[in-house]
């Protein structure tokens, strides 16, 4: 997939974690952000999930059982 630059503002703690964790890593800034990122965005996918389960009719065991031809 082509890649895009683009600029963030950091505080100055938080770029100094993302620094530190790119040596600790030998990777790059740009990586860590990367994968930092992918990683938000599929809690979100999870948690959207999630929230849409809660709010599906609750079942109770004996219509679980019908519902699965038990």
């Amino acid at each position: 997939m082509p890649k895009q630059n683009v600029s963030a503002t950091l505080n100055k703690d938080l770029l100094e974690k993302l620094d530190h964790l790119a040596e600790e890593t030998e990777r790059n800034r740009s990586w860590l952000i990367e994968k930092a990122l992918e990683s938000y965005f599929d809690e979100l996918e999870d948690l959207e999930t999630a929230r849409s389960r809660i709010q599906d009719q609750r079942l109770t065991p004996v219509q679980l059982r019908k519902q699965i031809g038990l």
